[in-house]
């Protein structure tokens, strides 16, 4: 599925649920996020419908999350397979960003 500015923009300080698989012990659990931003690209080329944006989510600071494709749901987007990359903490929790070009 192809994701848009808007769909992100309309689910701002909404949670998500990240998937979290541990396939050596068989285990799998899940980790809640927060959308805290979502920002355009003005500067990307745009190609039809199409504009690219980055979207930051906000999760636990005791956890840090690898550079990863993870599986994260959200009650209105369904689930999805993101490209989820750690830029650090802030004040609140440890921050992770998705780019879509």
């Amino acid at each position: 599925m192809q994701y848009h500015f808007k769909d992100f923009n309309g689910c701002l300080n909404q949670p998500f649920t990240l998937e979290l698989n541990n396939s050596e012990l068989n285990d799998s659990s899940t980790c809640p996020l927060k959308l805290i931003s979502v920002d355009k690209h003005p500067g990307s080329a745009k190609t039809g419908d199409h504009e690219a944006f980055s979207v930051v989510f906000r999760g636990d600071s005791k956890l840090t999350l690898e550079q990863q494709i993870y599986r994260i749901k959200h009650d209105t987007l369904g689930d999805m397979e993101l490209f989820i990359v750690p830029i650090g903490p802030d004040n609140k929790g440890m921050c992770y960003e998705a780019v879509f070009s």
